[in-house]
């Protein structure tokens, strides 16, 4: 009774850290850029359990001699989903769109982080020229690691290779060995936990001028996979209380 417990116990920490992932999935269903999160469960050990030692009292027996038994599963990961939002017109020039692989790299002080979305606003920095900065207050770089810096009262031209006008500056967009090595740093903005070699320069995609990518969040089917996992943590729930009753009833009996 007491591995049942501990079997749904884990149960309940695992989905409630699905449900966990869902909300902030369905949250960020209108955030440029978002990609949402797959939590995927695995097992825990399980171990071996011989009923009889004793050889001479096994014979007749018609279940397995050694008993595989589980102890509940928990999340392994929440997957980063990298598939492609649709494209959203927003005809604002300094609003950025990577068709294909990659993230824009961003700096904040002596970090760099990495994005899908694309919206930007001006930041003058008082020498006659502002930076390209987001919602997160990270500014965009170039390829050689500077800062995007554009002239006051100037028009902003992006091409499909990130090369901007009137600076001659190229956007950095980069790809990674393994994305799943990103983590969340707070907003909707990354940091790549692998190796300096990980980092892949030059993805296959283009930059589109005036559009947003928007989240690859399906309400749908989070809304479904909502209920399926709420429905999974109300068995457990429902599991612990089975197994307190009958600890109770046990109990009752020895005392009688």
């Amino acid at each position: 009774m007491n591995t049942s417990l501990y079997i749904a116990t884990s149960g309940l920490n695992a989905y409630q850290k699905k449900l966990d992932t869902i909300a902030n999935n369905m949250a960020n269903a209108e955030t440029a850029g978002f990609k949402k999160r797959e939590a995927s469960f695995e097992e825990n050990l399980a171990t071996s359990i011989d009923n009889q030692k004793a050889v001479n009292r096994e014979v007749g027996r018609l279940t397995p001699n050694g008993i595989r038994t589980g102890f509940g599963v928990h999340i392994t990961a929440a997957q980063l989903n990298l598939e492609q939002g649709a494209a959203k017109a927003t005809n604002n020039p300094l609003d950025f769109m990577i068709d294909g692989k990659g993230f824009f790299q961003v700096g904040k002080g002596n970090e760099v982080f990495y994005t899908r979305n694309g919206s930007f606003q001006q930041s003058p920095t008082g020498n006659g020229t502002y930076r390209l900065v987001n919602a997160e207050g990270c500014y965009l770089m170039d390829r050689n690691g500077a800062p995007v810096e554009i002239p006051e009262g100037a028009s902003v031209s992006v091409n499909e290779n990130g090369f901007i006008s009137p600076t001659n500056q190229q956007m950095a967009v980069v790809d990674f060995v393994n994305p799943q090595q990103l983590v969340q740093a707070g907003g909707n903005v990354y940091r790549f936990t692998g190796g300096a070699n990980e980092v892949l320069g030059n993805p296959a995609a283009q930059i589109r001028q005036g559009y947003l990518e928007a989240s690859n969040v399906d309400l749908s089917k989070e809304i479904t996979d909502m209920l399926t996992t709420q429905r999974g943590f109300q068995f457990n729930s429902r599991s612990i209380s089975f197994a307190d009753q009958m600890m109770g009833i046990a109990n009752g009996i020895i005392r009688s």
